[in-house]
């Protein structure tokens, strides 16, 4: 290591703290994740979406909402607020998102609200810590060679979102004679047996997906999740051989659509609704079956600046970041 890059290093740690961590994190914890609960405030009573909401677009940063019955009288508000905070300790509050209602996604199930963030609160770190990540980040944004380019707001609310712990899954799908199997976490359950779901509209795993008409998500043990960082690279491919994968397959029941055998849940879904976005495709599935085999900590992603309230806070040390998706 150059006397240049020791320097570099020390200075990056004066700056963000000795707590600094990769921008994505890998956790293993139970799911449903047990650490925040996320509230959606503005009309009538706090409602908890913690297990009805998804990140469906990176640019424009869209988050959807199901959930059974709407919340809305006639029109949707135009403005809502969403909290992220902690579970065992409500009155924590890590982060808020301003949101303005953009559509309404009429489906067989559930009707899904979209929304557009408007602005950003994040009270994970000190202030003037949280903005000296904010310019680091803004740094690494102008040397990114990614397509999707996000404004300042939408890269701020990201970090955010994934204060909540987001499970990493293992998407299988098959259009005739084309299959594959690569690592998603922008997705969520949005209730009544629904599913949303998004992918890079660039890739070749999107436009595969929207053909298959149905999906098989894996969930991940943690011990497993290296395996499923190796299948990042599968969403630029067409097709591949489920022969070459570093694991064995099994036939899911309902479908049967290749699986892990290391699987420690199955959900089997049909897909009927497929947008575009903007940088995503927003897909809403379905769920025709969804069979869980084992508990146990299972491989989850937050955002950096949330781990290193984490680890000071004592919670489990995390496994090596990841490049699963682009999360600022």
């Amino acid at each position: 290591m150059t006397i240049k890059h020791r320097l570099a290093l020390a200075a990056k740690r004066i700056l963000l703290g000795k707590l600094n961590q990769p921008q994505q994190c890998n956790v293993g914890i139970p799911d449903p994740q047990p650490e925040i609960r996320v509230w959606l405030h503005g009309i009538g009573a706090p409602r908890d979406v913690t297990l009805t909401h998804s990140i469906v677009c990176a640019s424009p940063f869209t988050i959807c909402m199901g959930g059974g019955s709407s919340p809305y009288d006639g029109t949707p508000p135009e403005r809502l607020t969403l909290q992220f905070r902690q579970h065992e300790d409500e009155e924590r509050l890590f982060a808020e998102l301003a949101l303005r209602h953009t559509a309404t996604i009429p489906t067989k199930g559930p009707a899904l609200q979209l929304f557009q963030v408007e602005s950003c609160k994040n009270y994970c770190l000190p202030k003037g810590r949280l903005w000296a990540h904010y310019l680091h980040l803004a740094y690494v944004q102008s040397r990114s060679k990614s397509h999707i380019r996000m404004s300042t707001c939408e890269a701020h609310a990201m970090i955010a979102a994934f204060i909540c712990p987001r499970p990493v899954m293992l998407v299988s799908a098959v259009s005739g004679n084309r299959n594959n199997i690569f690592p998603m976490n922008l997705l969520g359950n949005i209730g009544d047996g629904y599913f949303a779901f998004a992918l890079d509209s660039t890739r070749l795993a999107a436009p595969l997906v929207a053909d298959a008409g149905a999906v098989a998500l894996s969930s991940i043990p943690m011990e497993h999740s290296e395996l499923a960082r190796q299948l990042g690279k599968n969403h630029k491919r067409e097709t591949i051989s489920w022969k070459q994968l570093p694991f064995p397959t099994t036939p899911s029941i309902a479908l049967g659509i290749p699986v892990p055998s290391f699987a420690s849940r199955v959900i089997e879904m049909q897909i009927e609704t497929t947008r575009n976005l903007g940088s995503h495709m927003f897909f809403v599935a379905r769920v025709i079956r969804d069979e869980r085999h084992s508990d146990g900590a299972q491989f989850f992603m937050v955002h950096g600046i949330y781990q290193s309230w984490r680890l000071a806070n004592h919670h489990e040390p995390y496994a090596p970041a990841s490049n699963l998706v682009s999360v600022p």
